[in-house]
Order: C-alpha cells, then sequence, then structure tokens
C-alpha cells in the first residue's frame, strides 16, 4: 500500500517524537524503557516506506540495543547500512554504536576501527556534540589499554569541544568529567581527580540518572583508597556495591568488592575485609586461596578499573 506524503510526514513526526522520548529514558541509564520507545519508533518509521529515514532511525536505536544487550542482529545491520549510507548523521551514530557494541563484547580493535569512522563523519559534520562524543569514545578505548595519559587528552578535548555557550547536555560533559578525573586518579594525581569526579557525581545525581552514579562512586571509593583515606573510600564503595546491578555490568561488582575489601584491610576492620574478600573470591570458584592472595598483595598501583 502506498504511504500519502501526508501520512508519511505524520508518521516521520510520531517516530521522531518517540525517538526524543527514548534518548531521554537513554540518557539516565534506563535501557529497558529506552528501547522500548525506540522500538515504537522504529515500526512508525518503517510505515513511512522511506529507506534512508528507517536507518536513521535504526542507527539511533542500536545505542539502546547496545546497552541492553548483546545486540549481535543490530551489529550486522549496522555494516549494511554503513555501505549503503550517504547522510553523515546516520553514517555517524552506525559507526558510533557500532564501537560501543563492540567495545561491550571487548573487541577494542574493532572498536577502534569503528570509533575512528566515527570521528570521521563527526569532523565532517563538525557538530560539537558529535565530536566531543568521538573524542570521548577514543578515550575510553585508550583507558581500556591503560593509556592513561593520552586518554585524559581526549576527555579534555570532548570537554573544550562541548563548553558553553555550546549547546550539549549537562549529562554528558559530567560523564566525561568523571572519566578524565579516574585517568587522573589512576596517575595518582588524586588532588585533580576526586574534585572532578565530586562534581561529575553531583551533575549525575541533579539529573536523576541514577544508573550513571555507579562509576563516579567506584572511582571516588579508588580514589580515596589510593589516598589512603579507608573511611571515605568504603563509604563510597558501599554506595557504589549497592546501585552496581543497574550499570549492567558484572565487572563493577567484581572491581569494587576488591576495592572494599582493600579498603578495611588497611583500615584495621579485618573482619569486614575479610567478608568483601570471601564474596570476590566466590566469583572466582577456580582461583584457590585468593582471599590470602589479596590479603598480602597491594594492587592499588596496578588495577585498572576499565579494562
Amino acid at each position: 500500500m502506498t504511504v500519502s506524503a501526508r501520512d508519511s510526514a505524520a508518521l516521520r513526526s510520531q517516530s521522531e517524537a518517540l525517538r526524543s522520548e527514548a534518548v531521554a529514558y537513554l540518557e539516565k541509564g534506563e535501557f529497558a524503557a529506552s528501547l522500548a520507545r525506540y522500538d515504537e519508533s522504529l515500526e512508525s518509521a518503517l510505515e513511512t516506506a522511506d529507506a534512508a529515514f528507517v536507518d536513521w532511525i535504526f542507527a539511533c536505536r542500536a545505542a539502546a540495543a547496545a546497552e541492553a544487550g548483546p545486540a549481535e542482529s543490530e551489529l550486522i545491520e549496522l555494516k549494511k547500512i554503513l555501505l549503503r549510507c550517504r547522510e553523515s548523521q546516520t553514517a555517524f551514530r552506525a559507526a558510533y554504536n557500532a564501537a560501543r557494541i563492540y567495545e561491550l563484547k571487548r573487541d577494542f580493535r574493532k572498536a577502534a576501527f569503528y570509533a575512528r569512522l566515527a570521528r570521521q563523519h563527526a569532523a565532517e559534520i563538525g557538530d560539537p556534540l558529535l565530536l566531543a562524543g568521538a573524542e570521548s569514545t577514543q578515550g575510553t578505548l585508550l583507558v581500556v589499554d591503560s593509556r592513561f595519559e593520552e586518554a585524559a587528552e581526549c576527555y579534555r578535548r570532548a570537554l573544550e569541544t562541548s563548553a558553553p555557550p555550546v549547546r550539549v547536555p549537562a549529562l554528558f560533559r559530567a560523564l566525561w568529567q568523571d572519566n578524565l578525573g579516574y585517568c587522573l586518579l589512576a596517575l595518582d594525581r588524586t588532588s585533580e581527580g576526586l574534585p572532578l569526579v565530586h562534581d561529575a557525581l553531583e551533575t549525575i545525581e541533579k539529573a536523576g540518572a541514577t544508573a550513571h552514579t555507579v562509576f563516579p562512586l567506584m572511582d571516588l571509593c579508588f580514589g580515596y583508597l589510593k589516598g589512603d583515606r579507608y573511611e571515605e573510600a568504603r563509604y563510597f564503595g558501599e554506595a557504589c556495591l549497592e546501585r552496581a546491578p543497574l550499570s549492567g555490568d558484572d565487572t563493577i561488582e567484581r572491581n569494587v568488592l576488591y576495592l572494599l575489601g582493600e579498603a578495611c584491610h588497611l583500615g584495621g576492620d579485618e573482619d569486614a575485609a575479610r567478608d568483601y574478600f570471601d564474596r570476590l573470591a566466590s566469583l572466582y570458584p577456580d582461583f584457590r586461596n585468593l582471599r590470602a592472595y589479596l590479603e598480602v598483595f597491594d594492587f592499588r598501583n596496578v588495577i585498572n578499573l576499565r579494562s
């Protein structure tokens, strides 16, 4: 059935409205709700019979699909979109979200390829938000490789590119600021890193994006632990552990259990330290005597919470 121009315009408007709602959920870390809205948006887009518009909505939808699950089928379609797409905004999002899917799959070589492609499209478009997002993605991949100095430069460029009067959501800038703070903490520059992370956490909490508070809380635990301030480390670590399931990332729990065990051990609360280390050891049943190993060795200066 042929869709009239008027009906197509109405469907397109409906699809974009649903996409906006999906973006709002995505920004708050409510990935299932975001994906549900994106699915509705895609249904409306398909009814327009406008192939380019369908590609646009699908490429946007992949951001939520990446966070909500393995997104294998989405990855295949994103590659097809990149081969046929001539529209820069769609191509950017297809490449950017492909990079994110590969990052979550821990295939960092392929993630880096698509991140470079996204950066190229962002440069062509010239949109500060897209440029900053591409810089942040590049920074994330450098952090995974423990290249903290280079990653910090990427996050600084993301923050500079998105600084007011550029209209970029404060939440995005807070996430990039937290990542910059983490890099500085990893480089033992705690006096610089901790204020950045605290400020980022405050902005994220004001935005009501509770799921996004998990990393800043973990970073604060890490930073205070590196600074030998064990009570503060424990406070933020316990808050992080409580919210860890919201992240959908099972490495968070493992990292925080280690940080809490170390904070309690160094702070003199051996009972609590044994409890946290035992909980961590239960996640590694093939690693015998893990608790005894952790009680002897201090990994604060070698651990990478993003790898």
